[in-house]
């Protein structure tokens, strides 16, 4: 895929919840959501051609709020229609 002709977005999330293990799993969604679900749809005048994975979710605990904190990035690669 020729990706100098389209135009790109890296998009940092963050998925916090009180419970660990229910932290990771919402964390875990997104990703899929990201990476599965979103190449191929036309939002508006912008349809997503690729989506791809700069690092996934990771552990980043939370030392104000003491919630449990992952976090990853992605970058879509979309063309105007």
């Amino acid at each position: 895929m020729v990706r100098d002709r389209m135009d790109r977005f890296d998009i940092e999330y963050d998925v916090y919840h009180a419970d660990r293990e229910r932290a990771v799993q919402l964390a875990l969604l997104v990703r899929e959501k990201f990476l599965e679900d979103l190449p191929g749809l036309t939002v508006g005048p912008a349809e997503v051609l690729d989506v791809e994975e700069i690092t996934s979710p990771r552990y980043y605990p939370d030392s104000t709020s003491r919630e449990h904190m992952y976090g990853g990035e992605v970058s879509v690669f979309f063309v105007e229609s």
